[in-house]
Formats: C-alpha cells, sequence, structure tokens
C-alpha cells in the first residue's frame, strides 16, 4: 500500500482537514474505525498466503473514508500510536481467528515512521503477539525507506528487536526511496515489497521489467521473499512471477474488503499466454481464456438474453456513462466465445465484433476497470477496434453478487484523453446499477431515478440561461432523492451573502430569505469549504450541522450538493428530510453529484461561449467493422 507521508510533508490544512484531525481520536474511542483486508498470493500458484489490513473510517456525516483521507492527519500527532495500536490489536485478533478456523494466513500492519522511532512500540507488538498465541512470523510489519532513513542505526536495532519478538520484517514500496545498499544489508529484514509503480509499467516498459528483476534478485541474494504490488491484471501477473517475485498483491486478485469477505470468493488461477514468435507481435495479442470459460460463456449467452428485453433502461445507462466521461461513445458488451456483442451503442452503430483485440476481453479477464490505448496497446492494436479509429477505452466489468462478470460497461473516444478519479467512480456505480438491474434488484425504484437523470441532461442542454439550469437541476435532484423539501441556496445580487433563493416541496416559511455564515456550523458552510456534498443523516448527533437551526427549519437529516463550476461554487442544493434517514444509498448520493457536475460544466460552457449557440451535430457512427 502506499503510506502516508510524512510529517514534514503533510497536506496544507483547511477547515474540513482540521475537523477530522480533530474528530480522529475521539472516532478511534466510539469504534468508528473499519479494517479491510486485500488478499496477498502465491505467484506460482494463486494460494491465499496472507492479507494486508488497511484502515477505514466509517465517518457519520461522510461516511466511508480510505486512508489517504484521515491518516496523513494523524501523522506526527500522538493519535498515530492509538491508531496504529488498534489496527495491530484488531488486524491480529482477526487473523488468530482465521487460523482457527483453518485458513493458513498471515496478515501485515503497517508503521508509519513516527512509530518506528516510539518507545511503545516494541512492548504493543509483543502484546498482541501474545494475547492472540500467533505463531513467529505471522505477523508482518511494513516499513517504508522513508522511515529508516532519518535514523538508520536506530532504525536497524528496532526492527532486529521486532524480529526477535517474534514478527516478520518489510521494507514497503521499495524502490522509490533512497536506502543504500550497505543500509539494506545491514537491516534484519525478511520482505521486500516493490513499489507498484515499477509493476505496472513493466509490461510495456523493458526497463521497469529490468528493474523489477534486479530487485527481485537482489532479495533472493539476501534471504529475503519478494511481494510484487499494484498487480492489476493477468499479463501483469504472469509477468512479473516470470521474473522471480514470490507474492503478488493487487486489484486483479482481490479489492480491499471487510474481514467476512475476505474467503468468500475464489481467486483465479494463473493462466497461459500465448507466446510470440522471436517476441514480435503480429497482431492483437489474443485475451486468455479464464479457467472459468466455459461458465462464464453459459452466463454471458444467459445475459445477451435478459438484456433484449430490456434494452431501452440499459440505453439510457451508455447515454449516461457517455456524459459522465465526456466520451462520444459508449456500450454494454458481453463477451462470448469468439466475439463482444455491443449492445445498447451509444454514438455509433456497432453490434458485434471479433473477441481478439477487443480491451472488453481483457476487462473480463482482469475483473477490474481497464484504460488503455486502443491504437498503442499490444493487446488491441491491429484490431477492429483499433482500425475504427478508437483510441481511448474506459471500461467497467459488471460484476453480480458472486463476482462473476455479467458484462463490461465501456465509455470510449477516437481521441486519447485522461478519465479522472472522480469520472471511474461513477462508471464504477452505473456498472453496479446495471449489475442490480439484471439480477432483478431495483430497490426503492432506485435505477429508474438514476436514469432519470438523463432527462436532467437533456434539459440542461436546452435551458436558455442560468436560472434555467439551475431550474432544472433543483427540480430533478429533489425527484431524485425524494426529500421533504428543496433549498436552493446563491450569492445574493444586493451584498453577495450566501442565502436561500427558492425552494422545492413542501418547505417551512422559515427557510425564505435565510441568510447564511460561512464559517458556522452548517450543511452548506461544509459543502461551501470542501466543494464536496456534504450527507449528515442525523443532526442530532452531527458535528457539521447546528441543531437549533436545523430546529427551526424542522429539518433532522440534510444532503448538501454544491454546484462546483471553473470559478468555485455557484450554488448549493440543500435537501432535507424532517426524520432521521438510516442512510440514503450511495448510488442516490452519487447520482445526484453527478447531475450538479453536469449543471456545473453546462454552467461553465454558457459563460465561456454565447448562449445561443449551436447544441452541435449528433457523433457520426464508426466505419463498418472490417470483419462480422
Amino acid at each position: 500500500m502506499t503510506s502516508a507521508p510524512s510529517p514534514t510533508t503533510q497536506p496544507t490544512a483547511d477547515p474540513a482537514a482540521t475537523a477530522l484531525q480533530a474528530e480522529l481520536p475521539a472516532a478511534i474511542a466510539d469504534g468508528q474505525l473499519r479494517v479491510h483486508y486485500q488478499r496477498l498470493v502465491e505467484a506460482g500458484t494463486h494460494r491465499v498466503v496472507g492479507v494486508e489490513a488497511l484502515v477505514r473510517w466509517q465517518h457519520p456525516e461522510r461516511g466511508l473514508l480510505g486512508p489517504g483521507a484521515f491518516v496523513p492527519l494523524a501523522e506526527g500527532t500522538p493519535t498515530m500510536v492509538a491508531l496504529t495500536t488498534w489496527v495491530l490489536q484488531h488486524a491480529s485478533a482477526q487473523c488468530a481467528a482465521w487460523r482457527l478456523a483453518g485458513h493458513d494466513v498471515g496478515v501485515a500492519v503497517n508503521l508509519s515512521a513516527a512509530l518506528v522511532q516510539d518507545p511503545s512500540l516494541l512492548d504493543t507488538v509483543r502484546g498482541v503477539i501474545a494475547a492472540h498465541g500467533l505463531d513467529r512470523g505471522v505477523l508482518t510489519l511494513e516499513v517504508t525507506e522513508t522511515a529508516l532513513l532519518a535514523d538508520p542505526d536506530g532504525a536497524a536495532a528496532v526492527l532486529a528487536a521486532l524480529r526477535a519478538a517474534g514478527a516478520r520484517v518489510s521494507i514497503d514500496d521499495f524502490g522509490t526511496g533512497y536506502t543504500s545498499l550497505t543500509m539494506l544489508r545491514q537491516l534484519e529484514v525478511d520482505e521486500l515489497k516493490i513499489d507498484r509503480t515499477f509493476v505496472a509499467a513493466a509490461t510495456q516498459a523493458p526497463a521497469d521489467a529490468a528493474i523489477v528483476r534486479a530487485l527481485v534478485d537482489l532479495a533472493h541474494r539476501l534471504s529475503m521473499e519478494v511481494v510484487a504490488e499494484g498487480v492489476e491484471d493477468a499479463r501483469t501477473a504472469e509477468l512479473v512471477r516470470g521474473l522471480g517475485a514470490d507474492v503478488l498483491q493487487g486489484f486483479h486478485f482481490a479489492r480491499p474488503v471487510p474481514a467476512e469477505e475476505v474467503f468468500t470468493t475464489v481467486v483465479r488461477p494463473p493462466v497461459d499466454f500465448p507466446a510470440q514468435a522471436d517476441g514480435q507481435v503480429n497482431g492483437p495479442v489474443p485475451a486468455p481464456r479464464p479457467a472459468d470459460e466455459a461458465e462464464r460463456v453459459q452466463l454471458a449467452h444467459h445475459v445477451l438474453g435478459a438484456t433484449a428485453a430490456s434494452l431501452g433502461l440499459v440505453r439510457r445507462t451508455t447515454a449516461l456513462a457517455a456524459r459522465l466521461l465526456g466520451t462520444e461513445f459508449a456500450s454494454f458488451n458481453v463477451v462470448t466465445e469468439e466475439h463482444v456483442h455491443l449492445l445498447a451503442a451509444h454514438g455509433h452503430t456497432f453490434t458485434r465484433v471479433p473477441r481478439d483485440g477487443t480491451p472488453c476481453a481483457w476487462t473480463v479477464l482482469g475483473r477490474d476497470l481497464l484504460e488503455l490505448d486502443c491504437a498503442d496497446d499490444e493487446r488491441t492494436a491491429g484490431g477492429d477496434i483499433a482500425a475504427s479509429g478508437v483510441r481511448h477505452y474506459t471500461g467497467a466489468p459488471v460484476l453480480d453478487a458472486l463476482g462473476r462478470v455479467l458484462g463490461v460497461l465501456c465509455a470510449y473516444d477516437r481521441r486519447p484523453f485522461v478519465v479522472g478519479d472522480t469520472e471511474r467512480e461513477q462508471l464504477r456505480l452505473l456498472a453496479g446499477v446495471l449489475a442490480d438491474h439484471l439480477e432483478g434488484v431495483d430497490a426503492a425504484g432506485q435505477l429508474d431515478r438514476v436514469h432519470a437523470l438523463l432527462q436532467t441532461t437533456a434539459e440542461v442542454d436546452r435551458a436558455e440561461d442560468e436560472a434555467g439550469v439551475v431550474d432544472v437541476l433543483t427540480r430533478r435532484v429533489h425527484d431524485l432523492t425524494r426529500p421533504d423539501f428543496t433549498v436552493l441556496v446563491g450569492r445574493r445580487a444586493v451584498d453577495g451573502r450566501w442565502a436561500v433563493l427558492g425552494h422545492h416541496g413542501d418547505a417551512p416559511r422559515a427557510v425564505e430569505g435565510v441568510v447564511y455564515d460561512e464559517r458556522a456550523r452548517s450543511a452548506v458552510a461544509r459543502a461551501l469549504a470542501t466543494h464536496r456534498p456534504v450527507w449528515v443523516p442525523d443532526v442530532r448527533t452531527s458535528s457539521v450541522v447546528d441543531g437549533e437551526l436545523a430546529r427551526r427549519w424542522g429539518a433532522a437529516a440534510v444532503l448538501a450538493v454544491p454546484v462546483v463550476t471553473a470559478d468555485g461554487v455557484r450554488h448549493v442544493l440543500s435537501q432535507c428530510w424532517r426524520r432521521p434517514q438510516p442512510d440514503l444509498p450511495a448510488v442516490l448520493r452519487d447520482a445526484a453529484d453527478a447531475a450538479a457536475r453536469f449543471a456545473a460544466h453546462a454552467l461553465t460552457a454558457r459563460t465561456v461561449s454565447p448562449p445561443d449557440a449551436a447544441a452541435g451535430s449528433a457523433p457520426a457512427a464508426l466505419p463498418a467493422p472490417r470483419s462480422a
């Protein structure tokens, strides 16, 4: 895993970060932290040999936060010791339970640079090993290169003491720091984890592959085991196995999941890749057939039939995918024995192409989101998709509850471009929506409400001015999330202060004309400060919302969604429920945010373009494929 930055590289504080930093000690004490685990597999057999413990924070207002949102805030403070101690205790207890149940696995926990120097660390490690009866070498402690540089001699003594206490020691993210060979020789280390930047690039860059091989050889000569992290697809897994790595870790095998899900899905066995004569690629590299190919193909044909019965809904989903990512084309693709069937195509007329040479076949194999340049990547260069002029491809697998691939939701374009993290998550969200639909899940009409966003984008396109865009957004987001009332907040023309400009639904008179203090405790103020949606399921337990203001409004739960243009926040939609909400499904929250972002793009475009500019012509169909 990528470790938290050192205390000297902490991000600049902002109000949201300061609030999280202040809340973290209480969150540890209140049981708001969670541990997710990512599997580590043996390179030759893909047998699970261990897991890495990764902390999460189930924040009462912001939902599940990854470590990047709060671990850097704890660095250099006493909270870091409490945080790591908590993770060590819970991960060790869980590992002991797994071993008692017959799973022969170890667990790895990250140590920050500050913890390596903390005098209580050794006693803590001895305590958790003894308390849970862990055998020697079951607990692995991962230390980054940077943690060793401040005091090399002191760090070497600490690592030796930890090994004597019964823990294994691993150097994490190796290759990105400045550890000298002399220092490496002097350290008592059991494992080297090669940084993901080298692993991910190894299939494309011979220099990176050479670095991986050299690091593996070096580690083995020093009697260390080698873990390759960042293995995202089957081809990378096969390459680094061939370069000598002992253990593999990455999204190709598993994402970090709660403890109860670690052993519920089957790890995919290794695949055999076709050899190329003399190392030359004479066409696209055929995607290997996974071990469960017969079962997968049978399921694919079933999906073809199921999708045909509801093609209209799938068309709306692919159109939304193209809108969200800003691509010219999109489709829901099903991979059968020899072909890829392009269903609900948006922007082109393809219906079927050969399986080899399509990125979808590789997405199915990797079972994770895939991005590539079809013209430059050896897996697709020379295939029908590349020959048709497509360059950029982003595909997200549509997975059922058992982790089986039902199809691939794809967005692609004739021009190369970069897709942001938000857009990738939105595509994954839509893939999840499609999976729910194909499995017959439609709780509380979520699917219909998400697909109604397409009407929102069409109405926004037709709106003549800013007032029209904001009116469409307010009405459509209100219909999407179905609060008791929604208020529109914007700057008043008279004094530039943030105030309620309008409302929708059954709003009380008390909301009319309310003026906001940007420094006060409210969901709107938080959204203005962070430029992110703020979800408060119960204002009574919230540190974000002033309870008195909420009571005057009669609001017990709030979702504040900012409309952030290139110039900053333009408006905020504050959606209010009169009763606390157990939760608002993430698919609806994300969809509301997507609608606000689309409206923001429209407002930005109106700022730089004449309001009566032509909307543009429909995307042209791609040329017909060379073969059917």
